[in-house]
């Protein structure tokens, strides 16, 4: 097969972007790309790519290894300190309190003591800031002198911290909703220090192309913020779109922070038989306020990243004006399992007036990551390799579902579509769709994501085929 000048140039970009920084340490997760077992499908798609059982040892350098010990041993007794990041303030602040308040109240659940160890967490607004995240981390572990950091909402903050997370040779799990696509597996920010229990960009994109071309839709106008999560997001749904035969007929990115988003909606095209979303936080109910203003009700489907306009107070100040949009995330507020209805009933007699959010699952199952890895190692967190080697091989079932992680230390998890219906003179969340096991490389292998520029594309959509793709991208179509 021939590839086309334009392919050149996206694979040289693709290696440029995956290149850079100082060497990365000595893994498996730098050498090798995991294979791809058979696991359970849902919608007639194969499941994770990664393993379900992960390796029992960290993956580790002689700059950056974890100290070691033979064996758990007991817990000291005196508290486990936890660093925790994210957004309270900005135009991310719902989403970062629902994820605070979600996990506190889990471990008010089990008295804030795992394995006879009190945890005591240290909250840190992060504002929305890069440069804020990272200074609020050095101040964590270099000051606070916490054992653990978690949390971490946006992308470009998420990228900021794991580099120092690196080099301060810090335990980071990610919990908040930090998408950063090469976070895992990029040498500046890869480290044996960092795992993921939330969600990553193609995971979330990936699924959701499947699902809009599985209903026979071709033509999406695709809106997301610009910022880094925002483009990162455009570019895995278009490649995936795209790669499927598909074609993005319009790109609009209004700043992540908008305000009035009159001037964005008013200018969408009537040519198109999908909208597809991605807005953060109080930016999708600004949304979905301005759309139907200017569309006027249109019936047009509306696919969107995350769910953010159907989750928490978005949805519920919302309602009749997101009526038929489809959400896709690794939780949603309307799962009927015993999970999620346990996490219902905690957040709702403590917060009776207060909607759940995606946030709040996440927040939520933070817990009880927490709660498995420090009981893994009998409370000994001093003890880095062990509580790595704990969280690496960790099978957890969360409010979110099973949760494991593949070969990169990333996330494998189910995958839910719920969507916006009139349930009487009301309106109400139902899941209408699963995809289990999912990993990054559900739809594309390690070495296609790695090449591939995320972020990089933005108003380059429009009119790119499969075709010039080409081998950049082999999807599972």
């Amino acid at each position: 097969m021939k590839v086309s000048q334009f392919v050149g140039l996206f694979l040289l970009a693709g290696g440029l972007v995956a290149c850079g920084g100082a060497a990365a340490p000595a893994s498996p997760t730098q050498s090798s790309v995991p294979a791809k077992p058979a696991s359970s499908s849902v919608a007639a798609k194969p499941g994770a790519s990664a393993a379900a059982s992960v390796s029992a040892k960290p993956a580790t350098s002689a700059s950056a290894k974890p100290a070691s010990s033979a064996a758990p041993k007991p817990a000291s007794g005196g508290a486990i300190k936890i660093g925790y990041i994210n957004s309270t303030t900005g135009s991310l602040a719902n989403v970062g309190k629902d994820n605070n308040d979600a996990f506190q109240l889990y471990l008010d659940s089990i008295q804030g003591t795992v394995a006879g160890r009190k945890i005591e967490v240290v909250y840190a607004d992060d504002a929305g800031s890069a440069d804020t995240g990272l200074t609020k981390a050095k101040q964590l572990v270099e000051s606070d002198k916490v054992n653990i950091l978690m949390g971490l909402t946006s992308t470009p903050i998420c990228y900021a911290v794991a580099g120092y997370v690196k080099q301060a040779q810090v335990p980071l799990i990610v919990s908040g909703n930090c998408g950063a696509e090469s976070l895992m597996y990029d040498e500046k920010t890869a480290s044996p220090y960092i795992v993921r229990f939330t969600q990553n960009g193609t995971g979330i994109a990936d699924t959701l192309a499947d699902y809009g071309f599985k209903k026979g839709w071709r033509k999406a106008i695709l809106m997301t913020s610009d910022y880094g999560g925002g483009l990162e997001t455009a570019d895995a749904f278009g490649s995936a779109w795209v790669g499927r035969g598909a074609s993005i007929i319009q790109e609009v990115h209004p700043p992540l922070g908008t305000t009035d988003f009159g001037p964005y909606v008013s200018q969408i095209s009537k040519e198109a038989d999908v909208l597809v979303t991605f807005f953060p936080g109080v930016d999708s109910l600004r949304f979905a306020e301005a759309y139907s203003t200017y569309a006027g009700g249109s019936n047009l489907p509306h696919l969107d990243h995350f769910g953010g306009l159907i989750s928490g107070t978005n949805f519920a100040q919302a309602k009749d004006k997101v009526v038929g949009v489809v959400g896709n995330y690794a939780y949603s507020p309307a799962l009927d399992t015993p999970g999620n209805q346990a996490l219902l009933k905690a957040w709702n007699a403590k917060y009776p007036n207060r909607p759940v959010s995606t946030d709040t699952g996440v927040g939520w199952s933070a817990g009880q990551i927490l709660e498995a890895a420090v009981k893994a190692v009998n409370g000994n967190v001093e003890d880095k390799q062990g509580f790595m080697n704990a969280l690496y091989g960790l099978k957890v079932d969360t409010a979110k579902g099973p949760l494991s992680l593949d070969k990169e230390h990333d996330v494998i998890q189910n995958i839910y579509f719920w969507q916006a219906v009139k349930k009487g003179s009301d309106v109400g969340l139902e899941v209408v769709d699963t995809y289990k096991d999912v990993a990054r490389t559900w739809d594309r292998s390690q070495e296609q994501i790695a090449k591939f520029p995320f972020g990089t594309y933005k108003g380059k959509w429009v009119g790119m085929t499969k075709d010039q793709l080409g081998n950049v991208l082999t999807l599972k179509t």
